[in-house]
């Protein structure tokens, strides 16, 4: 129903339409994901401030404990007051006290006796002295333990960082001092100048705070939103946490300026591109009406008519091209009257003419079809020269590319198990020197199963060395198959490359889970270095193995106990003039009426998409017209295929 309304829609709407669909579309989504990706930058921004700060939190806490155990250790070695503990004189402790809690900028300075009685302490005056009377600091302090910790205070106003040491004399423990101050904006201003962050101390608050090892959360207090970061630091009562709170609000402010400014810049810029591509296709339509206007006069039989179209674009060569049609057709017309004249007169000879025009045909008929064939010849050589020429390039730069590092790590093999087995006799000689090792030398030779490793690392090196001499043979094969460098004719050992195209089929050949290993027997005879072209040659060997692979692969599939067999062997001829090339594989043959199409161009039994029909063409070429040699082809079925090729020793 779309389709047909769409057909029915004027050409500058259906032209107009695709384009405005699809820019909205992609438009909106850019938009989006443009919003959506400075959005998440800000938001990540607030949380990397968050954490920032409260790293800074932890270190200011870290040197406020330092600082607290130190201003509480100078009190409790003081010998002024260890006396007045000892003759428990509270008032004078009161009086030393007071001095030093104003020169150490202490907020709160407590001493216990060992029974857990209070002595004396000094307090602020915003501190409630009762507020910080927590059972279990007095406790830890009466018995002399050293502790940090932050407590809040019983109203829940103030927080305290609170250090705990013991008071001793020379003989014993007479009790414990408890020094604090409190955590207030004056902390806060010392980690970071004109901070907007606040520090929560929590005691049944209504919301959750944050894990301490987890990343830095958005939390609601009171209907406002927070970026909530909780810092854990170990106390008297084990491990407990205090919480940052980042306010949000500019944040969300500045995220709905962003996307206002965002949907505002879009729909300007929308409406700007949505005008010119309206524009552009009014301009382009009324010239195409123009255009149909005309040409539906030049269909009605006026070919005196002619289009005017300026311009360069497709639009006016197209009408170019149809006032030229247009001149045309009048000529042929005129053209068509003259000839009627002109049989009208020769109509008496008609039959004289038809026979010489007949054999002339015959004889331009014969002569197209020997031209056709040489054409079909040389495009199908054209056509595999240059996918051959592309394949051998190809081939050639990533045998290069793979031979340097290879090169490399196989030179450096040989040092390597050189040094792996130095490294093993310093080791054998460390255990028969000293053969009762520690307890943890003994765990990790254990661990890491030293024998084993002194065994399997050498072997180890040794299938490494193996594993690059491989790969090295195979980028042999592969240089030698390319043959980049041998445009001209040149001596060539026609086994090397007999070899080398194995090698490269050697995947085929293997044993596979659907078919067993196809047999590679070679006879091969004592031959000189023969002139040719390396690489078209090893082209040839290519297409008669690869034929032969698939004819053993269909055999097997019909039958799963047969053993595929390919046999190669090379000699010199009678008069030791040239040498010849058998490769016989022992599948089902051929028969006899698709043997003498065998090297047609495009001539193929495969199924479609498996094979072209060039590569024996080709072969034949290479073998008969480059190197003025023999191919052919012995074959009956069930008796297996024969290929003998013949190349002159000399091509001189």
């Amino acid at each position: 129903m779309f389709k047909n309304a769409y057909l029915k829609l004027p050409l500058k709407t259906k032209i107009l339409l695709p384009l405005l669909l699809a820019f909205m579309s992609i438009w909106t989504v850019g938009t989006i994901g443009f919003g959506y990706f400075f959005t998440q930058r800000l938001e990540k921004k607030l949380i990397d401030e968050t954490k920032g700060v409260s790293s800074l939190i932890m270190d200011t806490l870290t040197r406020e404990k330092e600082s607290l155990f130190l201003k509480a250790r100078w009190l409790s070695e003081s010998k002024d007051i260890s006396r007045l503990v000892v003759q428990r004189d509270k008032a004078a402790l009161l009086r030393t006290l007071l001095p030093f809690k104003e020169s150490l900028q202490l907020d709160i300075i407590k001493i216990i006796d060992t029974r857990g009685e209070v002595l004396t302490k000094a307090n602020q005056q915003n501190i409630n002295s009762n507020a910080i009377n927590n059972p279990a600091i007095n406790q830890a302090a009466s018995t002399g333990i050293n502790l940090f910790d932050v407590a809040a205070t019983e109203d829940n106003r103030a927080s305290l960082l609170i250090g705990l040491t013991s008071v001793k004399s020379t003989q014993k423990i007479l009790g414990g001092i408890i020094v604090g101050t409190i955590i207030d904006d004056n902390v806060l201003t010392s980690i970071r100048s004109n901070i907007k962050q606040h520090l929560v101390i929590f005691k049944n608050n209504p919301w959750k705070p944050p894990r301490t090892e987890s990343a830095p959360v958005l939390v609601n207090i009171a209907g406002e939103n927070y970026i909530a970061c909780a810092v854990k630091f170990v106390g008297l009562n084990g491990a407990s946490k205090l919480v940052l709170l980042n306010s949000v609000v500019d944040l969300e402010k500045n995220q709905q300026q962003m996307w206002t400014s965002i949907i505002i810049y879009s729909v300007i810029i929308a409406v700007f591109f949505s005008l010119i591509v309206i524009k552009i296709t009014t301009l382009l339509t009324n010239r195409i009406t123009y255009l149909t206007e005309a040409t539906q006069k030049i269909a009605s039989g006026d070919f005196s008519s002619q289009i005017y179209v300026n311009g360069n674009d497709e639009i006016s060569i197209l009408a170019q091209s149809f006032n030229y049609m247009t001149e045309q057709i009048a000529l042929l017309l005129q053209k068509q009257e003259e000839i009627n004249e002109e049989l009208e007169i020769s109509n008496q000879t008609l039959e004289h003419r038809v026979e010489i025009r007949t054999l002339e045909l015959n004889d331009k008929n014969t002569s197209l079809q020997e031209t056709l064939q040489e054409l079909q010849r040389t495009q199908a050589q054209v056509i595999q020269s240059e996918k051959m020429s592309s394949l051998g390039q190809m081939v050639a730069g990533v045998a290069h590319e793979i031979n340097n590092p290879v090169s490399f790590v196989h030179g450096n093999l040989v040092p390597a198990c050189e040094y792996a087995q130095d490294l093993i006799k310093i080791i054998e000689l460390y255990q028969k020197y000293y053969p009762n090792p520690t307890e943890e030398i003994e765990a990790e030779i254990e661990a890491v199963e030293l024998e084993f490793l002194k065994k399997d690392f050498v072997k180890l090196l040794d299938s490494m060395q193996n594993g690059t001499e491989r790969i090295k043979n195979i980028v042999l094969s592969l240089r030698n198959f390319s043959r980049l460098d041998e445009s001209e004719f040149k001596q060539v050992d026609i086994h090397e490359g007999i070899d080398s195209t194995l090698l490269i089929l050697h995947n085929r050949l293997k044993s596979k889970p659907s078919h067993p290993e196809i047999e590679i027997i070679k006879q091969y005879s004592e031959l000189p270095k023969i002139d040719c072209y390396a690489g078209q040659l090893n082209q040839v060997f290519m297409n008669i193995l690869v034929n032969a692979i698939d004819a053993l692969e269909d055999e097997i599939k019909k039958d799963r106990d047969f053993n595929p067999q390919i046999r190669i062997s090379t000699e010199l001829s009678n008069q030791n003039n040239s040498i010849k090339i058998n490769i016989a594989d022992n599948g089902s043959g051929i028969p006899s009426a698709v043997k003498s199409k065998l090297f047609d161009p495009f001539f193929t039994t495969k199924d479609v998409g498996k094979g072209t029909g060039l590569g024996l063409s080709i072969s034949y070429q290479i073998v008969v017209d480059k190197h003025h040699g023999k191919l052919s082809c012995n074959s009956s079925p069930g008796e297996g295929t024969e290929f003998i090729i013949e190349i002159p020793i000399s091509q001189g």
